[in-house]
């Protein structure tokens, strides 16, 4: 019998324990979900630990030895009982493997509802010791009081077999494909390269200041929105509603921002033609946007959470874009670095993206040893080592890589083969990439080029962007750029042949 105010069944706990001294192999089924804490009753908790111990040591299982096992320990059982009888007693519940695990599951369901019967119990102190605090704090910190007792209560079953059912859900795609698994971007290279973004996880890039990486998000939320028809959640730490609203603007008509920002595009004929068509089609897509530059991580998540529920829903598709990952709001204590923080921040930030299924596109600042102002390209670095957090957000990141300013002389080696400045004024050199598009190459994404000075040399692949008025456009990557100079090359070299005249003596 269940105690419901109390929630939990001294009776369902004793035939547990007995269907475990009778069935040792079913340890192995409820050891994976089962612990100690799940017991209501103390002396409950240190038989079943007893049980476990007795079978790891790989020692046959029977009351003697158990009796013993609990004794040896020196605990007082409430009440003077005989651990002895008591154990005795407890053997004669019978229970088979499968009533086992099911018995266990109850237990563990039993102790979940105390732990969020315990919640409710400290949102209502919380609230009577913090009722002055500001209600964004106060909202924050009682969604994590209750995620964090909800995310605890997880059953899993154990491994599965990899290939069961593997002919049957193959074949069920093929008479029902889909164009993409994830989110579409607005970069199409982007796409067939490294895949659509797929929910439950974090998507980064890593810049240098002033290196575009609020218009690369923006462009990529927009494009997201627009493509999908999908909810779009913008957290800006750094630029106000306001700002991003005229840039988002600029991006979409074309039109130069300080025409926006002044009303001065009404006086031009040209510029109030793209305004007006814009923004019959802008008024139309679900994006959002918050200044969270002051809140911490945790805040954050209950920002998401809550605009998930109240826009998106349950089961539905949306993209999180956050700009950018570092400090805001949390406090460093004496023996807690930086990198520490912010690998804490992207892992909460990779748990809320798997608890609403969603991703999350993100950027990050890399250091001094990536900057690329006044430099040329031998003297920039483009790897793992730029990024201060370079292992945790390695661990976290779903796709990480470095977006910059082409260099001079990147410019000039990019030329393509009629001496046009074609591919671009920025590129995306991946560092990790999890899933892969139709067209990707797989862990050898090398190109073999020839350069100006006509050595040759083998280098990543990367995407080209060209960014003007904010807006963000893909210009091939370096593999078309190759194919490009080539073909200028094999046009050159016909031509020579075409003018050579036979010498005449």
């Amino acid at each position: 019998m269940i105690n419901m105010s109390n929630l939990y069944s001294v009776d369902l706990e004793r035939h547990l324990l007995g269907g475990l001294i009778n069935n040792p192999n079913s340890i192995a089924q409820v050891d994976g979900f089962l612990t100690e804490s799940d017991f209501k009753s103390s002396e409950h908790s240190v038989i079943y630990s007893s049980i476990k111990q007795i079978l790891e040591e790989k020692r046959d299982l029977n009351i003697p030895i158990l009796i013993h096992r609990v004794e040896s320990l020196g605990i007082k059982f409430k009440g003077e009982m005989d651990i002895g009888e008591y154990i005795d007693s407890i053997s004669f519940k019978k229970m088979s493997e499968r009533g086992v695990v099911d018995t266990a599951k109850v237990i563990v369901k039993l102790r979940v509802l105390r732990d969020i019967k315990g919640a409710a119990s400290d949102v209502n102190k919380y609230l009577e010791q913090h009722k002055e605090e500001p209600i964004d704090k106060i909202i924050g910190d009682i969604d994590g009081i209750y995620s964090g007792t909800i995310n605890n209560f997880c059953i899993e079953d154990g491994p599965t077999n990899l290939l069961e059912g593997l002919a049957d859900a193959i074949r069920e795609r093929a008479n029902d494909p889909q164009e993409a698994v994830g989110l579409k971007t607005p970069f199409e290279h982007f796409n067939r390269l490294y895949g659509e973004l797929r929910g439950g996880n974090i998507y980064a890039i890593a810049s240098r200041p002033g290196q575009g990486k609020t218009t690369f998000l923006n462009q990529m939320g927009y494009g997201v929105s627009e493509l999908n028809n999908v909810p779009v959640l913008f957290l800006d730490t750094e630029m106000s509603t306001e700002e991003i609203k005229f840039r988002t603007a600029a991006a979409v008509t074309g039109v130069p921002l300080w025409y926006l920002e002044t009303g001065n595009w009404n006086k031009n004929a040209s510029m109030k033609n793209k305004v007006k068509e814009a923004l019959s089609n802008m008024n139309k897509l679900p994006i959002y946007h918050e200044h969270v530059g002051n809140k911490t991580v945790d805040e954050v998540a209950s920002i998401i959470r809550r605009w998930y529920w109240q826009v998106v829903g349950r089961g539905n598709k949306c993209l999180i874009c956050y700009d950018y990952l570092k400090l805001t709001g949390e406090k460093l204590s004496n023996n807690w670095a930086e990198y520490q923080a912010i690998g804490e921040k992207t892992d909460k930030l990779k748990r809320i993206s798997e608890e609403i299924d969603c991703p999350i596109f993100t950027a990050i600042q890399i250091n001094r040893s990536g900057e690329n102002f006044g430099r040329d390209s031998a003297r920039v670095t483009d790897d793992s080592s730029v990024i201060s957090q370079s292992d945790r957000l390695m661990w976290f990141c779903t796709f990480l890589a470095i977006f910059r300013q082409k260099t001079r002389d990147e410019i000039l080696e990019d030329r393509s083969n009629d001496g046009e400045d074609k591919f671009g004024t920025h590129k995306m050199v991946r560092l990790k990439g999890r899933y892969q598009g139709k067209d990707a190459s797989g862990h050898n994404d090398f190109v073999q080029r020839k350069m100006k000075d006509g050595s040759e040399e083998f280098q990543p692949n990367y995407i080209n962007f060209d960014v003007k008025n904010f807006k963000v456009k893909e210009a091939g990557t370096l593999d078309d750029i190759v194919k490009d100079q080539e073909l200028g090359d094999e046009i050159l070299e016909a031509g020579d042949d075409k003018n050579e005249e036979p010498l005449d003596f």
